[in-house]
């Protein structure tokens, strides 16, 4: 019982400063209105305590009491009357008042959630369990966390009408003020069951609602859609959409079944207690019946107010684990520190690097960025094994090798993406010390991925996400991407929305291609990566790009190529040949291909 008791009292604790913080939230937001919730709400639950006051004084000694049977009765049918408009006008305004402060109060957390999360790390993508935080996170924002201090409100008239009445009701039997009081207490023990419950499912939730939200993307949103619809068969998607619902409708079910016993345990002890302030009142030996009558009307009011609001404490009780998931999880997002700047030349070395992905996600190299890093639980054979290599500063070096031989592991864990199992990775500095941790390496790193994203924004922010450019710079990186050809012909130039399905204009697979080597181009950073940049780009402009990168890039600037075309490399200082998560070759085109070794195969198979 002691446990229990704590518990209650835990979570009770948790719903009052959760409750707090998001009431200065909506002051914050809409303080005019968060004023205006509370006066009306409090309007409404002063009115029980209010008609037990005025229907005593109206019939009593300084009221009507001399006055004929039928004025008294009329005075107390009419403050009866007054009460019930009050109270129905003012629930009203309060119904109207909370829907208003919800949907801005849902914007504002949105926002922020949204703002935190653009300054999360690369790391921080690859773990599942913050990504179910995110997404239940975003599940919760409309329908519990903006809603939670318009609840606040409700619940905190409901004891205030409480006490009121309970003061008003002690002069005339300080027991049936007690009970009354107590009645409540049930509906605290049952709801606060119910959060508990919440809280230990909600995790799920996430879970859950993450997959259903992928699938459903999927069929929304082209190009994965146009494949789909173009496609026979659905992928099993129906069926495994079903089983997300399913199994959200599952966690549901649970709690909606033991708010279910809940409400009848609390319902049936509410009557018990409220039952007894009733009988206590009526058989109550020194009450005058005008006091008696008074009191009862107060109670009956009260019982139509208070037993109102049990769906806000319970709705405040079930969203406080919500609440402070989303608070928790925002600490988390800011907690992150800023990315450094890194300016000036920088080389590479990889010191006896190995590393392993996670045996449920021991796939090859092109799908690497599905898995987690930082877990323990890995696969028999290592991505990397005990690979060391230096990079100069300032040269471009390419590396080359078949699907799954660690190109582009090596890669983000050069970037700073990825950490090493076991080994240690540096970018040198000339002139200034070297960088040695991974948040480091990703500020001096710009990485352009083979699987790029196509996020669908106008051509300005697509190639200059930091906003810092002006226009001839951006102009300048379009044409080094030999994008610009098909963007200066555009009404709106550098301000063309890409992606058709918001008005903008459709690229083909190079073009979009070259816009994302253009945003790589005008990043100022030290090393670019480069994971095979022309694979979507017609021969000529291939051949452009390799020339411009080799003879025109930014003094200093050292670049890694990987590709599947051994031909283009004809120009680039070093080759690195990886085999089975080691380095099996190393050298210039033309050594290499003298060799006859593997990178010769290579490029023998490429060209038939």
């Amino acid at each position: 019982m002691r446990h229990v008791l704590g518990n209650v009292g835990a979570q009770l604790r948790d719903a009052a400063r959760t409750a707090w913080s998001a009431t200065v939230d909506a002051l914050r937001v809409r303080p005019a209105m968060t004023v205006a919730m509370w006066a009306s709400n409090l309007l409404v639950m002063a009115m029980p305590s209010l008609q037990v006051w005025l229907i005593r004084w109206v019939t009593g000694p300084a009221g009507l009491a001399g006055s004929p049977s039928d004025v008294r009765i009329g005075a107390v049918i009419l403050l009866l009357t007054l009460g019930a408009v009050v109270i129905a006008v003012s629930y009203e305004v309060t119904s109207r008042i909370r829907e208003l402060l919800v949907i801005p109060l849902g914007a504002e957390y949105r926002t922020r959630l949204t703002r935190a999360l653009a300054d999360i790390t690369p790391a921080q993508t690859l773990d599942r369990g913050l990504n179910d935080r995110i997404r239940a996170a975003r599940d919760a924002i409309p329908y519990n966390i903006a809603d939670h201090a318009s609840n606040a409100t409700v619940v905190v008239g409901a004891v205030f009408s409480m006490i009121m009445l309970a003061v008003s009701l002690w002069t005339t039997s300080p027991v049936a003020a007690v009970l009354l009081g107590a009645a409540i207490i049930p509906e605290l023990v049952a709801q606060a069951a119910n959060a508990q419950l919440g809280s230990d499912l909600w995790p799920l939730q996430g879970k859950y609602s993450r997959r259903a939200a992928y699938l459903e993307q999927v069929q929304d949103y082209p190009p994965a859609s146009t494949e789909l619809a173009a496609t026979r068969g659905s992928f099993s998607i129906p069926e495994q959409a079903h089983d997300s619902y399913t199994a959200m409708s599952g966690l549901w079910r649970r709690i909606s079944l033991q708010a279910l016993r809940g409400a009848g345990l609390s319902a049936l002890a509410f009557a018990v207690l409220a039952g007894g302030a009733f009988a206590t009142i009526i058989v109550h030996d020194h009450a005058a019946l005008t006091t008696v009558a008074a009191a009862v009307v107060g109670v009956i009011t009260a019982l139509s107010v208070t037993r109102s609001t049990g769906d806000a404490f319970g709705e405040l009780m079930s969203s406080t684990p919500m609440v402070l998931a989303y608070r928790q999880l925002m600490d988390t997002l800011r907690a992150n520190p800023t990315i450094p700047e890194t300016h000036g030349p920088v080389g590479v070395r990889v010191e006896h690097v190995t590393y392993r992905y996670p045996a449920a996600d021991d796939t090859e190299d092109g799908d690497s960025d599905t898995t987690l890093c930082g877990m323990t639980d890995t696969s028999a054979s290592p991505a990397l094994d005990d690979v060391s290599l230096d990079i100069a500063p300032g040269s471009i070096v390419a590396f080359v090798g078949e699907n799954g031989s660690g190109k582009t592991t090596l890669a983000k864990i050069i970037a700073g993406i990825l950490e090493p199992e076991s080994g240690t990775v540096t970018l040198p500095r000339p002139d200034d010390a070297p960088v040695t941790t991974a948040l480091g390496r990703l500020g001096a790193t710009s990485m352009t991925f083979q699987d790029f994203t196509r996020l669908e924004v106008t051509v300005r922010e697509f190639i200059d996400p930091t906003g810092r450019k002006t226009d001839r710079q951006l102009w300048d990186g379009l044409a080094r991407a030999h994008a610009d050809t098909y963007i200066t012909g555009q009404p709106n130039g550098l301000d063309t929305q890409l992606g058709a399905q918001w008005g903008g204009i459709g690229l083909s697979g190079g073009q979009w291609q070259r816009l994302a080597l253009a945003r790589t181009f005008l990043s100022d950073q030290p090393l670019w990566i480069l994971d095979e940049p022309t694979a979507a780009v017609d021969a000529t402009a291939e051949a452009a790009i390799y020339h411009d990168l080799t003879e025109h890039r930014p003094a200093g600037t050292t670049v890694i190529v990987i590709t599947h075309r051994p031909h283009v490399l004809t120009h680039v200082d070093r080759i690195i040949v990886l085999n089975h998560g080691k380095i099996a070759e190393t050298g210039t085109y033309d050594r290499l291909i003298a060799s006859h070794g593997i990178f010769s195969q290579l490029a023998h198979d490429s060209m038939e």
